[in-house]
């Protein structure tokens, strides 16, 4: 192919968030891409207008409709704009002067635990296609005994139902093992999908559209809380295209 099949479906998805204009005309900002934490529901873009001002933000899906118990997880569009612009300017900036030592957080990152953990995967994979391949000799052996009348059939049935649980079971979890060192494997060729962005857009200067689309996958917004002091504090998390979250050394 000429693409890999992530890239394409990442391409997909982008052509998917392209938003007809809202009923004010205009498209959202963050539409299609933004979601709420707690119940997983797409945020719709508000606003709120009066002689005096006027007021743009998101808000839950589900708290909007009231089709599902949620709350309204509101958040003022030009917060959400500045706070990721500057977690992406950080982002950015870092792999621009640090771009090996940002390669190589994104390839941990992605790892989700480096090669310790990959080495312990390929140790229990070992483990498990061995056992699989004893219990087909088991269950070779089991037959012939069955055709040659050594155990009865009834007693056949029982110890290779009992195998056949077991090797199926066990396949499950080699398939599993497989898909999570496949996806390692992938951490290099993603982050470098990531840095072929980064180097594209290096110098920009406003969050629009495109660019918000080809550096984020999603943004995930918390229920506001607030400290002792009556502050004000509300989370976002932003997903990044092909690495997930980034989390930069202090």
């Amino acid at each position: 192919p000429i693409i890999d099949t992530q890239t394409w479906e990442r391409v997909q998805e982008l052509r998917k968030q392209r938003k007809r204009p809202n009923r004010y005309d205009e498209v959202g900002l963050f539409s299609g891409i933004l979601f709420c934490a707690d119940c997983g529901s797409v945020m719709y873009q508000q606003r709120y207008q009066t002689d005096k001002r006027k007021q743009d933000c998101y808000i839950c899906g589900n708290y909007k409709k009231r089709t599902h118990d949620c709350t309204a997880h509101f958040i003022r569009t030009d917060l959400l704009t500045a706070g990721v612009l500057s977690n992406l300017r950080k982002v950015t900036s870092y792999a621009a002067k640090h771009e090996a030592r940002f390669m190589k957080l994104l390839i941990e990152q992605n790892e989700d635990g480096g090669k310790r953990r990959n080495a312990a995967k390929k140790k229990e994979l070992e483990a498990a296609e061995k056992r699989i391949a004893e219990l087909s000799a088991i269950f070779k052996r089991l037959y012939e005994d069955s055709v040659t009348g050594r155990i009865s059939d009834e007693r056949f049935t029982e110890l290779s139902a009992d195998y056949e649980a077991e090797q199926q079971e066990l396949k499950e979890r080699v398939a599993r093992i497989q898909a999570e060192l496949s996806k390692a494997q992938e951490a290099t060729v993603n982050a470098e999908k990531f840095m072929n962005i980064v180097r594209k857009h290096m110098n920009f200067e406003e969050l629009t559209h495109t660019l918000l689309r080809e550096f984020v996958e999603k943004i995930v917004v918390h229920e506001c809380s607030y400290d002792e002091n009556k502050t004000r504090r509300q989370d976002i998390e932003i997903y990044y295209s092909f690495v997930g979250k980034v989390d930069l050394p202090e």
